[in-house]
């Protein structure tokens, strides 16, 4: 036990160090949120528990899976832009819970012009690709932690960087109240291993983020509410300002086979909207449901980002007996 919290004061002592950084740039693929079931919620569901899908917002829920499992999630973005996520986990002897993931982004083909614009008839390909491991356990019958390592790697034509990055998680079960539940996580913390130019080796700072979150299962309704407050570390131009990017979500549990998930993004809205038009008035609002059949569940979440195009995510995961 006392292994278990060292551990603890470790993650705490992370989350404060955040607190202070600064807004961030490189590898922002890391950022985006590859699950049908999470996005349909606004990305907001910090507290997911027992599901490989929550492993991208927060780890801790890892430690509440029983069985092996495994998430297979695609996602077709904007533009000609592709990207993914697939991930196993299962038991391991000293580890607890363990997950293997890997994600990646596809942007598709472009045409090569020179420094006047015109076209040299050639074209080239940008991607990037990652791989965590994942560790979770209980710390007690109320605190669950969940620690990622990752290494990331991007390639633009001929040019690579890579990063190696970790992610931190907590969760709490209240005690007060059923059914409720808090949540910390921290994602990206790391450095830049490689830059694209070995000549001016510019190493760019990392997609931190600390998000907060809260969850609750209302007693008379099948409905999970959720609510986040993600990039607390990011500076703003009012201290203020950074509770304005948040999102909440909300998912109807009609029946054992039948999900429904509705979500809202602030922080995204915001960036969308446009004061002179009605553009962007829907950017934000996030739908979805899933289908469960046995031990498998099918997914498939609709994001809006308004004159930038909509966003489609399909998934599928299933326990393996």
């Amino acid at each position: 036990m006392k292994n278990k919290w060292l551990v603890f004061l470790l993650l705490l002592s992370g989350f404060t160090y955040t607190l202070r950084a600064g807004s961030t740039a490189g590898f922002e693929f890391l950022r985006t949120d590859f699950s049908a079931r999470s996005a349909a919620l606004g990305s907001a569901f910090l507290t997911v528990r027992g599901d490989l899908n929550g492993l991208s917002l927060n780890p801790a829920g890892l430690a509440f899976l029983d069985d092996r499992q495994f998430v297979f999630n695609y996602t077709n973005y904007l533009i000609d832009i592709n990207g993914g996520m697939a991930a196993y986990s299962q038991q391991v002897p000293y580890f607890k819970r363990m997950a293997l993931s890997v994600t990646y982004m596809d942007y598709g083909q472009f045409d090569e012009t020179d420094q006047y614009a015109v076209s040299t008839g050639r074209t080239f390909s940008a991607n990037d690709f990652a791989l965590a491991i994942t560790q979770a356990d209980h710390l007690d019958e109320q605190f669950s932690y969940g620690i990622s390592t990752r290494l990331a790697y991007s390639k633009i034509d001929d040019y690579t960087a890579a990063a190696w990055l970790f992610d931190f998680g907590l969760i709490y079960k209240a005690t007060f109240q059923s059914d409720l539940y808090f949540a910390v996580s921290l994602q990206n913390l790391g450095w830049q291993l490689d830059s694209y130019s070995e000549s001016t080796n510019v190493k760019e700072p990392m997609p931190t983020s600390l998000n907060v979150g809260i969850s609750k299962k209302l007693a008379h309704l099948p409905l999970e509410i959720s609510f986040r407050l993600q990039k607390l570390n990011q500076s703003a131009e009012n201290w203020y300002d950074r509770f304005k990017r948040f999102s909440v979500g909300g998912e109807f549990r009609f029946s054992d086979h039948f999900h429904l998930r509705l979500g809202y993004n602030n922080e995204q809205h915001e960036s969308l909207q446009s004061d002179v038009t009605t553009q962007g008035k829907f950017a934000g609002f996030s739908a979805g449901v899933g289908f469960i059949v046995k031990n498998f569940r099918v997914d498939y979440a609709f994001s809006n980002f308004e004159f930038l195009g909509n966003v489609h995510r399909f998934g599928i995961s299933g326990n393996l007996r």
